[in-house]
């Protein structure tokens, strides 16, 4: 479909239109600097807050990225520009895995950790609920029975009668609560990175469209106005090096809230396996 012009638009760039056909290509240097140090802060507080993709950020929050060598902020591209290119990459929901005991155990049974090997890790001081599959080692299967505070469960029977046997044990036992904040604290971890990858994917593309040059669709305006003066100033630089993350230098905290959770500076840090896992092939122009 022939593409229209913006009406009062400054950059030949800025016209509606549909996204052309997405192609594979490598780039696998592009998430070495997946941002792992949000626990740490810096005296210099900006304004505005660095996006956390926990579904509380502000509309205007700041992605941080580098170029060139520096750090530096970006603002975050919404999900009608990341459509608009079919820019997704998908991770577990933790606010529907680990809203409560029950929830959490579903995930484990039928749900987004079925498969994980998070598994592995569960039920510990009772020899551990789940083992490895005889199929496929790295597929965690519930065990036979499991015992759990001096009862034990026959598992081959009924596998539900286990997995209800568990909501307890990670409502209120210690180490249950422990275990399933430990999980949950990874699902929050994975889903930054995701939201990260998906940040730094569309500045990579969007940087290629333009050198094309393509459409830019009127989604992305926002990003793209906020690229196109280092787009010129860098003409010579990869678009993967405006795909880049902030890697480990130290991040800004915004207000009152510069200490940003410690514990997600750890999630981070264990998300970037999440990230490992899909370096290489992204969608691209």
């Amino acid at each position: 479909l022939e593409a229209e012009y913006i009406a009062n638009c400054n950059s030949q760039h800025f016209r509606q239109a549909y996204p052309p056909k997405m192609k594979l290509v490598s780039i696998s240097l592009l998430f070495a600097c997946v941002p792992s140090a949000y626990s740490q802060t810096n005296s210099t507080e900006p304004e505005v807050c660095p996006c956390r993709f926990d579904g509380n950020d502000d509309d205007d929050c700041i992605v941080y990225g580098s170029l060139d060598g520096k750090l530096k902020t970006w603002p975050k591209a919404d999900q009608s520009c990341l459509d608009a290119y079919q820019i997704k990459v998908d991770a577990p929901d933790p606010t529907i895995s680990c809203s409560s005991a029950n929830s959490f155990v579903n995930a484990l049974k039928l749900g987004a950790l079925s498969s994980s090997k998070a598994k592995f890790g569960l039920g510990i001081p009772y020899g551990g609920f789940f083992e490895e599959s005889n199929m496929n080692a790295e597929i965690p299967v519930l065990k036979d029975s499991i015992t759990i505070s001096g009862s034990t469960y026959d598992c081959k029977s009924s596998e539900s009668t286990c997995y209800n046997a568990m909501k307890p044990y990670f409502e209120s036992d210690t180490d249950g609560i422990k275990e399933k904040k430990d999980v949950c604290d990874k699902l929050e971890g994975d889903v930054f990175v995701a939201r990260e990858t998906e940040q730094s994917v569309l500045r990579t593309r969007i940087c290629g469209e333009y050198r094309e040059p393509a459409t830019i669709v009127s989604a992305c305006s926002d990003i793209f106005e906020a690229m196109e003066p280092e787009l010129i100033k860098f003409s010579s630089k990869t678009c993967g090096g405006f795909g880049m993350g902030p890697g480990s230098r130290t991040l800004p905290g915004c207000g009152s809230s510069s200490s940003a959770p410690t514990n997600l500076g750890r999630s981070y840090s264990l998300a970037l396996a999440f990230a490992s896992s899909i370096l290489g092939l992204i969608v691209l122009a």
